[in-house]
């Protein structure tokens, strides 16, 4: 492929000097020769100037860098810093009022290079408050709306290293501004407050309670991240865009009426205070069992009437939030991942569920988390925590570190896709910790291309690819898209699916399958994982990663997809064929119809009834030009042309991309073969 580019550069380079055809010497049919001619521009109006187009605007964008933070390479630079929050955290859930009371202490480190003379905490709940940014910008009864929930912190005793103070609260942000400045280069100050709110029933789909059901999430006021880049973060909580947080480890304790049962991210501390001794048996028999055991049955799961209160500890570590949730009809199942990588101990994979409004398919839920983290752990990166909690509810799905709240599933088949899928995230954005309020694709849609693998080895018979390119052949046609690199709080809320979700992850199928090649692109991604496990990387890092280990500038294909709102639409313009000394040459004409370069991808039919699969590289469209004519070498004449034969090119236009009695296109191809290790997991049985 290199040596073929380095090839057309130059016949290109001639060609365009010229402006006439290139005149080769035809060779041997077996060294699948291509010679290529940029043909110049054309006033067409579909055609944008040289000057928006993607392949000749090769400037970095808006990176970062590279500097001693964030190194050229996409790597943490070697004075890469972040910060560090640790928290301590008792909360009391109120039944009968249908609240939230608590304190907590957070130590927070300045790692930066900076003095810190204020600080900034997310306080989310406010998002109920009457008036609040986010209740403008939604309706009241949509999925992020507030349902005329009227909510919002209390926030009393304020101090800092024991010194009382006042937050300025600012929608759904709060700065606190310091008597003693945070010292650079490891500084500690330690921040106590009380806090209270009413839980929604409907919480944005974030959270929300089912009569005695609640799921807590964003329920403590929690650090910004102050980072290199854009020092401290305050985007407000509107609704589609989500978070962005430090690291750090967590004690928190939640008490609760004495029949509830409680599931958590991180792990339980005292099970022998809240757990009976035949629950705490068939607790340990699942952490080294890979089939599911019920640690509380169907039957035993009926409430019962229990006075007084219970307290439930967990712990976490080296995470950047925690979530929990509680109801006194809980069924909950357990079993082991057995051994994965880096782990022979296994994960325990959790499933909890009330009974029997949850549905039968919930019966599922542990084997289901069981599969993904095993599945991804393989993929991606190993799972580097001890659990993985699943709990059924009213939010629909919504994910936080070994804790995903996903929707009932009254059918047998369960909620695999959305289990799959939430879990997806404890690798982007839970361990690869990017800013969610700003690149939607690089969580969202990084969760949807690797669950992309996870749904075809669980289902090898329904590829996803034409539902990825239903979503964004709609939103194109609707004129509400946008940008990837669009703020989701800025994308219209009818095309945040695609453009957060399945419009990137079919633009990274597209890079790692056309343009950079499966096992290249594979190993980048990995490395990419690698190398920002418990970091806070940036689009650049990402960009450049992907660069550095595949070799390739890929400026264009970013610009085109990421930056751009164009679609791809390359055509086949007209087919002849020529004769020379017993050579037959099919010069084949290719326009670009839209501003977007692409190699080229085309099966021909011959007129011998065989076929000839053609591949040229993006380099051919380096001038800037409108049409390529494409002369091969083949053994009779070309009478049909086929662009991507396998289906799987973005092309927005199938009436242009054929000529001739085309040959017919594949079959759709799984993306689970190449280069990742796609052994499928074995799943486990309930007993």
């Amino acid at each position: 492929m290199r040596q073929v580019s380095a090839l057309l550069l130059l016949l290109g380079a001639a060609a365009c000097s010229r402006n006439k055809t290139q005149v080769v010497t035809p060779v041997p049919i077996d060294t699948a020769r291509v010679v290529v001619e940029p043909m110049g521009h054309s006033a067409a109006k579909s055609f944008v100037t040289t000057a928006d187009d993607p392949f000749m605007r090769i400037d970095r964008m808006d990176w970062p860098g590279p500097n001693q933070f964030r190194s050229a390479d996409g790597q943490p630079g070697r004075d890469y810093w972040q910060q560090r929050a640790d928290y301590t955290i008792s909360a009391t859930l109120d039944t009968a009022a249908g609240a939230v009371t608590g304190s907590e202490t957070i130590k927070y480190r300045n790692n930066s290079p900076d003095t810190l003379r204020f600080v900034w905490l997310q306080v989310d709940q406010n998002l109920y408050r009457p008036g609040s940014k986010g209740s403008v910008i939604n309706p009241a009864d949509s999925r992020w709306g507030a349902r005329n929930f009227q909510g919002g912190y209390e926030i009393t005793g304020l101090t800092v290293d024991g010194k009382t103070h006042t937050g300025k609260v600012d929608d759904t942000m709060m700065r606190i501004d310091l008597e003693k400045p945070i010292a650079p280069g490891g500084g500690t100050a330690t921040i106590a407050l009380n806090f209270r709110f009413l839980v929604p029933e409907h919480g944005s789909d974030r959270m929300g309670r089912d009569g005695t059901l609640y799921e807590v999430a964003q329920w403590y006021p929690r650090m910004a991240v102050y980072d290199d880049v854009r020092g401290w973060n305050t985007d407000p909580y509107l609704g589609q865009g989500e978070f962005y947080l430090e690291f750090g480890d967590f004690d928190y304790a939640v008490t609760v009426p004495a029949g509830y049962t409680v599931a958590g991210s991180g792990l339980l501390q005292n099970a022998s205070d809240v757990l009976s001794p035949t629950e705490r048996q068939r607790l340990a028999q699942a952490a080294t069992s890979t089939n599911v055991v019920q640690i509380i049955t169907a039957a035993e799961s009926a409430p019962k009437a229990t006075a007084g209160t219970k307290t439930w500890k967990f712990h976490a570590d080296n995470v950047h939030d925690v979530a929990w949730a509680a109801a006194p009809d809980m069924r909950w199942d357990a079993v082991s991942t057995g051994p994965i990588p880096n782990n022979e101990k296994g994960v325990l994979a959790q499933a909890y569920y009330v009974w029997p409004r949850a549905g039968a398919g919930w019966e599922n839920g542990a084997e289901n988390t069981q599969w993904t983290i095993r599945t991804y752990s393989s993929l991606i990166y190993p799972f580097p925590y001890p659990q993985a909690s699943s709990v059924a509810g009213p939010v629909g799905g919504m994910e936080y570190p070994m804790f995903v709240m996903v929707h009932y599933a009254p059918k047998s088949e369960g909620a695999f896709g959305t289990i799959d899928h939430e879990h997806g995230h404890e690798w982007f954005p839970m361990i690869v910790s990017s800013n969610e309020r700003r690149y939607a694709w690089m969580d969202e849609g990084f969760n949807t291309y690797i669950n992309t693998f996870s749904n075809e080895l669980r289902t090898p018979a329904n590829p996803v690819w034409p539902a990825y390119m239903k979503n964004w052949t709609d939103i194109q046609g609707r004129g509400i898209a946008a940008p990837l690199m669009t703020p989701p709080d800025r994308i219209d809320p009818a095309a945040l699916g695609a453009i957060g979700y399945r419009k990137p992850a079919a633009v990274l199928l597209t890079l790692r399958d056309h343009v950079v090649g499966r096992e290249t692109f594979d190993r980048a991604f990995r490395e990419y994982a690698r190398r920002w496990a418990f970091k806070h990387p940036t689009p650049g890092d990402f960009f450049r990663t992907i660069e550095n280990v595949s070799g390739d500038d890929l400026s264009w294909y970013w610009r085109a997809f990421f930056y751009g709102n164009d679609v791809l639409d390359l055509g086949i313009e007209d087919v002849t064929n020529k004769t020379t000394d017993g050579q037959t040459v099919a010069s084949i004409v290719v326009r670009r119809h839209s501003s977007i370069p692409f190699p080229l991808e085309m099966r021909l039919r011959l007129a011998d009834g065989s076929v000839q699969n053609v591949t040229i590289p993006v380099d051919i469209w380096g001038t800037g030009g409108e049409r390529v004519t494409a002369e091969v070498p083949v053994k009779s004449n070309v009478v049909g042309v086929r662009l991507w034969p396998d289906g799987t090119v973005p092309d927005f236009n199938d009436s242009n991309d054929t000529w001739g009695t085309a040959p017919a296109r594949d079959a759709m191809p799984l993306v689970t073969t190449g280069g990742l290790n796609t052994s499928a997991p074995q799943s486990g049985t309930t007993k």
